[in-house]
């Protein structure tokens, strides 16, 4: 099964791209399969950075579909949350490729101050790396940061 959009393959047994959303097709025009990989750098893989949670699964999607429409990638990350009243509850990320972070904060907005984690580090604005609050430069990208 592949998708036609993104153009991935997948196991028997799925009938959507958990990327695009797609429904899966048989198979591919020659025309459409992926091309070979000529090096290196085409065998890496994309860096994903976190971008900001969301209190509800749809509002992560909608957040990513927004993405999608302008080219940029994202992949939503369930997680374990706190438990509340003694049952568990789950945390809705969004990651976006790391070199279209800047993009995705233009399109979706991003506060630095509301991102701050609770143990004193913070998320780059330029590329999303976790950084130690009384850094001056991002040890992801070498961003260099201003007092405020």
């Amino acid at each position: 099964m592949f998708c036609p959009t993104c153009r991935d393959e997948f196991r028997p047994g799925f009938t959507r791209c958990t990327t695009c959303d797609v429904a899966l097709v048989e198979s591919l025009d020659p025309e459409h399969r992926r091309a070979a990989p000529t090096d290196i750098e085409a065998l890496a893989p994309v860096a994903m950075v976190e971008y900001c949670g969301f209190v509800s699964l749809d509002e992560a999607r909608h957040a990513r579909d927004r993405l999608r429409g302008q080219g940029i990638r994202g992949e939503i990350v369930i997680r374990d949350g706190p438990t509340e009243g003694g049952r568990p509850t789950e945390e809705y990320w969004l990651r976006v490729d790391r070199d279209r972070f800047r993009d995705a904060s233009t399109l979706l907005g991003f506060d630095e101050a509301e991102h701050e984690a609770d143990d004193g580090t913070f998320q780059c604005g330029e590329c999303g790396a976790e950084v130690a609050a009384e850094e001056s430069f991002c040890p992801g990208c070498g961003a260099r940061f201003e007092e405020a």
